[in-house]
């Protein structure tokens, strides 16, 4: 015999056999025993089903904080009284129907209770609209809606924010009359408690203003940290956000700082052919990187890619200026200058490069504005490169080739003989001229 016992109150099922260690091997009582337990087990789950329930509730979106409560801790009490779980959609979603489910009983509980705070607050609740900057809504919402919860939970008054996409500055109060007056001072000290500032600073000051490595800007966040401070590129200000105290002592140290560095710099802008650009710049940027040092000044010739003519000096006014004529002086040059290849038999180049290169110095010094460029001696190459003025080089050309016709004209030819054979071409002792 097989005996089922289920006990509603705790939803068990247990079974009984005292044959079944005797029929254990037997066909028979394995089906009777699943058709059996397939009987009870649809009751079972039947009897589990009517016990349980799930009901919804449309309440307006704006009672569901007091539902809720700050930081969710009354809906939690709720659960926890009633047995039953409560599904309140968050803020971010535009639903009304809060869900409830678990046993009938649990269900019903909570449901009166819900129904209650909700008529309560209906009856009770009255609101106030104030304008608030829509800047200064993120300081009242506060991190993760944090500070909402905290105007919630010490006033008992619920805060409505219109969403990021309106643009209206409307804020509204709701909960009971007596308490909204302090809920209205905290929203105020929230949203100007924080503020949005500006100074205004010519864009090409500003990284003067953040200094080398962002040394004069650290000497200002050090002492303000909460202040958040934006460099936009190409734009002529500078944004602050923090605390409003803060964000005023910092203002203040940057207009200072603006004041003084328009007082004593300059800029100018000069246009130079892009493909002169490198020559500006020099080997390893040797030729910029003195012009810098000397003129004490920064100098921004713009990369390849931005194919601009325009390069920025930015300095002392009267290194900028000088910094400038020197890069004009320059580009003028480079612009008339000029490279020829001639064409010299690499059997003359040590002729006139000279013993320790004293002939070659000759000619650099005859024309001190043209580079003369001698190819490698393993390389066999017969071209030898000119680079100067235009009037230079051609002048410069023409004396190298004289040179080499005049070295082509005394060329000696040298014939190794015996030594025994030299008495046949040398006059002897003896004779007579």
């Amino acid at each position: 015999m097989i005996v089922f016992h289920f006990q509603p109150s705790t939803d068990t099922l247990t079974i009984e056999s005292p044959l079944a260690s005797k029929f254990i091997y037997s066909p028979e009582l394995y089906i009777y025993m699943y058709v059996c337990m397939y009987v009870v087990n649809d009751n079972f789950i039947n009897s589990l089903q009517d016990k349980r329930a799930v009901e919804r509730m449309n309440i307006e979106k704006v009672y569901h904080p007091f539902i809720t409560g700050a930081y969710s801790k009354l809906v939690g009490e709720l659960m926890q009284e009633t047995g039953a779980r409560i599904n309140v959609p968050p803020p971010s979603v535009n639903k009304t129907e809060i869900v409830i489910t678990g046993e009938k009983e649990q269900v019903a509980l909570a449901m009166v209770k819900i129904k209650k705070i909700y008529e309560e607050k209906k009856k009770n609740a009255t609101t106030i609209a104030v304008e608030v900057k829509k800047s200064q809504h993120k300081y009242v919402i506060g991190p993760k809606g944090n500070t909402l919860q905290e105007i919630l939970d010490r006033t008992g008054v619920s805060v409505e924010i219109p969403p990021l996409d309106s643009s209206s500055e409307t804020v509204i109060l709701r909960g009971e009359p007596d308490r909204l007056g302090q809920a209205l001072t905290e929203v105020y000290a929230k949203a100007n408690s924080y503020t949005v500032s500006s100074v205004s600073a010519p864009s090409w000051l500003h990284r003067f203003i953040i200094g080398k490595k962002g040394q004069n800007l650290a000497k200002i966040t050090q002492q303000m940290p909460k202040v958040h401070i934006e460099f936009t590129e190409g734009e002529d200000k500078i944004t602050l956000e923090g605390p409003t105290k803060d964000v005023q002592i910092v203002q203040g140290q940057i207009e200072a700082v603006v004041t003084d560095l328009v007082s004593r710099m300059d800029y100018t802008e000069i246009s130079v052919d892009p493909k002169f650009h490198r020559h500006l710049i020099g080997k390893g940027g040797a030729n910029i990187n003195r012009i810098k040092e000397h003129h004490k000044v920064s100098v921004r010739i713009p990369p390849d890619n931005e194919k601009s003519n325009l390069i920025r000096i930015e300095g002392d006014p009267q290194g900028v200026q000088e910094a400038k004529k020197e890069l004009l002086e320059l580009a003028s040059r480079m612009e008339n200058e000029r490279t020829k290849d001639m064409i010299i038999e690499q059997r003359f180049h040590r002729a006139i490069i000279g013993q320790k290169g004293e002939k070659v110095k000759e000619i650099r010094d005859k024309f001190p504005e043209v580079i003369i460029n001698f190819p490698d001696p393993t390389q066999k190459s017969d071209i030898v490169q000119l680079r100067g003025p235009r009037t230079e080089v051609e002048k410069c050309t023409k004396f190298m080739q004289k040179m080499v016709a005049e070295m082509v004209h005394t060329i000696y030819s040298f014939i190794y003989l015996f030594f025994n054979f030299l008495n046949f071409l040398l006059p002897s002792h003896n004779s007579t001229p």
